[in-house]
């Protein structure tokens, strides 16, 4: 409970690696199709009954740690990263990027803010790449996350442009 009655984001705590999924989803506004559909994925260590990682499994947004397991011990930036980079249009199979290392391409491309912690990954480096991937071009595009988004209807651009003025 946050005494203050606003949104309590606690952005001081590590995410697990189901909240960095949920996370991803939302930003890519797609949480109501994933919420409304029936969605599989191969995890044992999450829900059988995880929307959100069914959605991102069915999507190829995330792999997990193994072929049966999502990860425990929290999301890592490198987890985080390699599944905004997939949803940015990039490939660990074409050669883009290399899982266990997403921080190289992710700055190259300006995904990686020089802020975002990448040994003590928490929930607030979770929204700083977030807010940097809607500013990121998709690969093989001049076309932003943002514009795609604008694109989609998940939002207008005078909302994405007041956003982005009041940070």
């Amino acid at each position: 409970a946050n005494p203050g009655g606003g949104a309590e984001y606690d952005l001081a705590r590590k995410a697990t690696n189901s909240e960095a999924v949920m996370m991803l989803v939302r930003l890519l506004g797609k949480e109501k199709t994933a919420t409304s559909g029936n969605w599989v994925h191969p995890f044992t260590d999450v829900s059988a009954t995880d929307k959100y990682v069914g959605y991102a499994y069915q999507n190829g947004l995330v792999t997990g740690s193994s072929a049966t397991t999502l990860g425990t011990g929290g999301a890592s930036a490198q987890m985080y990263l390699s599944m905004v980079l997939r949803a940015l249009g990039y490939s660990e199979a074409a050669g883009d990027f290399v899982s266990t290392a997403p921080e190289q391409l992710a700055s190259q491309i300006g995904l990686l803010p020089a802020d975002v912690s990448l040994n003590n990954f928490i929930r607030a480096d979770i929204a700083m790449v977030s807010e940097a991937a809607l500013g990121t071009k998709l690969k093989g595009s001049n076309l932003t996350l943002g514009d795609r988004l604008i694109s989609e209807g998940v939002f207008t651009k005078a909302q994405y442009d007041s956003a982005m003025a009041a940070r």
